[in-house]
């Protein structure tokens, strides 16, 4: 970068400084105006960093979870079959809730009944694209099983509130 334009950045940020810390009190402010001081020196240099930075806590979590990694996937490494056999139990499962879903299905539904209509969109997905039904079936479980760690969660306060409810009665 060139002087002229750090020096124009270092101005800026100079300047932004002193507004904020002109709104601010405390150690916040002690620490805004230390900050200044540094960077109001001229023998300071706008590349200077310093050699071993403080680490933040974000830092600390990320080497920590580096260490913690490289023992377990030296443990567990990957092996090619695995692959072939999540693939094939993708698609048994696939064909399992395709045949549960068209074993459910009535067969005197109209046309724009809703379970009717899901039951052919998942055997045209079948046909036309069984890698994505397999990937719309993963994604509706998991919603499915979200789904029912919710339910679990608000156990009783959802079951009562449903009983409480009074029945309407007929007018007439």
């Amino acid at each position: 970068m060139r002087a002229d334009t750090t020096t124009a950045i270092r101005a800026r940020l100079i300047a932004a400084m002193e507004q904020r810390t002109a709104s601010l009190d405390g150690e916040a402010r002690r620490a805004l105006e230390t900050r200044l001081a540094e960077l109001r020196t001229p023998d300071a240099a706008p590349d200077e960093t310093p050699a071993n930075p403080p680490h933040s806590g974000l830092r600390e979590l990320v080497a920590d979870l580096a260490r913690e990694a490289s023992p377990q996937s030296a443990a567990y490494p990957d092996i090619p079959a695995l692959a072939d056999f999540r693939q094939l139990w993708s698609t048994l499962r696939a064909d399992s809730q395709l045949r549960q879903s068209v074993a459910h299905a009535t067969t005197d539904a109209g046309p724009l009944n809703s379970t009717a209509l899901a039951n052919r969109a998942i055997a045209l997905m079948r046909e036309l694209s069984p890698a994505y039904l397999r990937a719309f079936l993963a994604y509706v479980d998991d919603l499915a099983w979200l789904e029912q760690m919710d339910n679990a969660s608000s156990g009783a306060g959802s079951a009562g509130s449903k009983k409480k409810r009074a029945r309407r009665k007929p007018q007439g």
